[in-house]
């Protein structure tokens, strides 16, 4: 399609002569298009799986239900990762229950017994070299971090060892009681 943009004035006059012989062309194109249908279509489907998806957490449709949702502060995602439908679920989870909003700092590392802070579980792995390294007759082992895993250093402390997701989520139900109680 060539451009209506001209300096000279006949060629102008000559573009909507072209425009006009290739309508049809251009509406029946217009008509068979159907990405606009087909992204319509794709928003409505993701609405509904989203609404699936509330309805798997919650069957009760009630408001007294009380769903308790990170407000997690990476909103666009992650680099080169595709993102998630965070607010889709969230809005679908509001009209089956109660949501409230809530801050998730360290509650994987705080102790949900004790609150005191949770350092990473280390353990040795043998070295996957060839030749072992040894030093004076002992193999050398490396140590290494678990990150799903946290050790309270509290002797005492009933939860030695904790899964890191548990933990947070028992800490995440305390903080909200203390919301609704009105005590935090």
């Amino acid at each position: 399609m060539p451009s209506f943009k001209t300096a000279n004035y006949n060629t102008y006059l000559e573009r909507p002569e072209y425009f006009w012989g290739s309508a049809g062309f251009l509406l029946q194109f217009c008509a068979d298009r159907p990405f606009l249908t087909w992204k319509f279509c794709q928003k409505r489907l993701a609405r509904v799986a989203a609404d699936a998806i509330a309805k798997r957490i919650d069957l009760t449709v009630s408001k007294k239900t009380c769903v308790a949702y990170e407000d997690w502060s990476r909103r666009k995602g992650i680099k080169g990762h595709a993102t998630s439908p965070m607010t889709e679920l969230k809005q679908a989870l509001k009209k089956c229950a109660t949501v409230v909003s809530m801050d998730e700092f360290r509650t994987s590392k705080l102790c949900s017994q004790c609150h005191q802070t949770l350092s990473p579980v280390r353990y040795l792995v043998d070295t996957k070299l060839p030749k072992r390294i040894k030093h004076q007759g002992v193999v050398l082992f490396e140590e290494k971090k678990c990150h799903g895993v946290r050790l309270c250093d509290l002797v005492k402390c009933n939860a030695r060892y904790s899964d890191r997701d548990v933990n947070a989520a028992i800490n995440m139900v305390e903080l909200l009681k203390s919301a609704i109680l009105g005590q935090g």
